[in-house]
Order: C-alpha cells, then structure tokens, then sequence
C-alpha cells in the first residue's frame, strides 16, 4: 500500500481535490509582473501566458512538441499509477461525486432529485466560465462576449454538454465513454498500480458488499485489477468502515503495486516512456528559450479621457532584445491617431510611456486597435485600448 494509515491518506485525498479545484478556478485571475493570466492561451493571438513568460504558438512545432510532451508523460503516469487521475484530479469525477455526496443527505427523494440538479446547474455553469477564461482574458471576459456571438455559442453549447453530463450521465461517462479508461487496458501492466483487494487478505473477507453498494462505477472491488475503477477510494473507506467496528482494524482493499504488491521502476515500457519525456521536455523548454517572445507590451486598464475625443493611455514595453529599437505606434484602422509616433526602449529593458488618441470619428464598440512596430522584419504587436 502507498500509505499505512488510509485515514490519512483520505484526509490527503480530499485536501488535494480542494487545492487543485481552488487553483484551477483563481489561476486566470491571477495577474504576473508583465500583467497577463499566470497561465492562459489567449487564442485571439495564438500566445501561451505561463509564469511571466509569453511563448508563440504561431510556430507548429513548439506546439507540437509541447502536444507529445503531455501524451507521454499522460502515458507514463497511467504506466505507473494507473488512473489515479481519474480518482484524484479529474473533474468529472470530482464534481460528480460532490453532486451525489451532497444531495443524498436529503432525505426527501423529490427534493434530492431537485437538489442534485441544482448543483450540477451551478457546477456546469462555473466550469464553463472558468475553461473559456483560460482563453480569454477574465478581464475582458463580460467585453468579449458582447462582442463575439462565437463565444458566446461556444459557451452555451459547453454550459448544456456538462450540465447535460452532471445530470444524466456523470460516472457512466467514466466507464463507458470516456476514451482514457479505454486505453489504459493497454497501457497498464501487471506492476501498475491499483485499488482492491490487498494480497493475502482475501480470505479475511465478510462479504458484506460495502464495497460494492457505494462504488460509483458499480464494480466488484473485490476483482483485481478492474479497468473500470476510477481510483476514489470509496471502497477502500467503506471496507474501513466495516472492519473498524468489528475488529478495530483497517479493512481488506487499498492500493496495490500490481499482482506482486511491490514497486517495479524496471520495467521496458516506463523506461521507454520516461525518456522519451525528458528528450521532449528538453527540446520544448529549447524551443521556449530560443522563440519566446523578444518584446512584451503591457497595457493599463485605466484610460483616461481628455474631452473632445482625446483620451490616453500608459503602456509597459519590456525588451529581451540584445539591440536597442525605437517602438512605432499607429492605428491601422485610420479612425484614430497616436503620439508619440515613437519611443527608444533600450537593451534588456523595461519603459513605462503615455500615449495620447486622438479620435477621428466616432468607435461604436469604443475599442480602437494600436500597432505597435519595433523591427521591420517582424510582425508588428496588435493590442485593443477600450475607450468606454
């Protein structure tokens, strides 16, 4: 077993469930020194914000790489822990046990019902809002789907898919759709690690189906290994349970290190696996270093107006560059005009400049477009200013 004392280790279950489901859902929120997400791929300019750090995706092949990098150690996680994910980390699971755990200490089957649907409302709703803020800045959110039907479609139609998924469906989507517990048959070996019976105990069992009646995906616990358990120790705590009062003792399932219940790091396929991650960890973070973005413009929420159509703006350059450049701004568009026309940002450095628009006919939507050029031979940076 991973962890003698499965009290504990339930303890930690839950706390990691908690602390990842927190930090998914403040991360977008969370602002860096060059004042983008902690970690978001903006898709209106195909960039990955990650710790500071602006990386283009505009380039096949770091996105590629960073695609296989994932699949792998995806791969290799499963060779060696099974799905523990699916248990652990996943949301489906997470929340769909919350809407069942919660729901069922009413004791009025109507109002249960009504509960449980209540909940995956909510769920459903927070989850779509907080995934497409993982593509969309949350500070523009309200603006972008005013702006964008697109969006806004794509939201309803994620909002009906989960709370659809929540109502009807939730654990069936783990052991009968849900592609990943499909591959892990083929992934996983007689070492990987698994929920179940603990060897040498079987014939300590009481066959009081505990393990059966609360687990969520309706296996027999009892059956080592089994491909459709997702890991959530239901079983492990019910098994507890019983045995605890009746002989003071920890139960007869828990994890297991395959048929041997002992850990196996030898093994052709995680060696494989795992080297083939760091190869791929090495050439993207090579990748990262030699295309990340070599000049970042921050722009200030706060614009200010000036009357008669002036307004203005600060703005934050910061250069990676190894040269000095003089930053050119315009509008494309020609409904407005700015100054200064241009400002020096010297080696490595970081400028704060305001620049004054001035417009020349009306903006319906109040969001006027800047360019801003600081080498000829590269694309020019394109950022919005909302003058509302």
């Amino acid at each position: 077993m991973m962890i003698a004392n499965s009290v504990l280790r339930g303890k930690i279950y839950r706390l990691l469930q908690f602390i990842v489901v927190v930090c998914a859902l403040i991360i977008p929120f969370i602002k860096t020194s060059n004042g983008n997400s902690l970690f978001r791929f903006d898709v209106s300019t195909l960039q990955l914000y990650a710790f500071n750090t602006v990386v283009s995706f505009a380039s096949f092949f770091s996105a590629f790489i960073a695609i296989l990098l994932f699949t792998f150690l995806f791969v290799f996680t499963t060779q060696l822990l099974g799905r523990v994910w699916c248990g652990w980390l996943c949301p489906q699971s997470f929340f769909s046990i919350r809407i069942e755990s919660y729901s069922k200490k009413i004791k009025n089957k109507t109002m249960r019902k009504v509960a449980a649907v209540l909940l995956a409302f909510v769920f459903a709703l927070v989850l779509t809002l907080n995934w497409m803020m993982y593509f969309v800045s949350p500070y523009d959110f309200i603006s972008s789907l005013k702006s964008s039907s697109t969006m806004v479609t794509i939201g309803v139609v994620l909002f009906l898919f989960i709370f659809v998924d929540f109502v009807l469906v939730r654990f069936k989507w783990c052991k009968y759709v849900c592609p990943y517990s499909k591959f892990q048959v083929v992934m996983t070996d007689d070492d990987t690690l698994y929920v179940g019976m603990i060897p040498g105990k079987e014939k300590e069992c009481i066959d009081c189906k505990a393990c059966i009646r609360v687990c969520p995906t309706h296996i027999d616990p009892r059956k080592n290994p089994d491909a459709d358990c997702i890991y959530c120790e239901t079983c492990v705590t019910a098994c507890n349970q019983v045995f605890q009062k009746k002989d003071h003792h920890e139960g007869i399932l828990g994890y297991v290190w395959g048929k041997g219940n002992k850990f196996n790091f030898k093994r052709p396929n995680l060696i494989v696996t795992f080297s083939v991650s760091i190869v791929l960890f090495i050439i993207l973070i090579y990748s990262i270093i030699s295309t990340s973005e070599p000049f970042i413009i921050k722009v200030d929420d706060n614009v200010k107006s000036l009357g008669n159509g002036v307004y203005t703006v600060k703005v934050e350059m910061k250069s990676n560059l190894e040269k000095a450049v003089r930053v050119h701004f315009s509008n494309p568009d020609n409904v407005a005009e700015v100054s200064p026309a241009g400002v020096r940002v010297f080696i490595k450095e970081k400028v704060e400049s305001t620049l004054t628009i001035n417009t020349l006919k009306e903006i319906p939507n109040g969001k006027v477009k800047i360019q801003a050029v600081y080498d000829r031979k590269k694309d020019p940076i394109v950022f919005e200013v909302n003058l509302k």
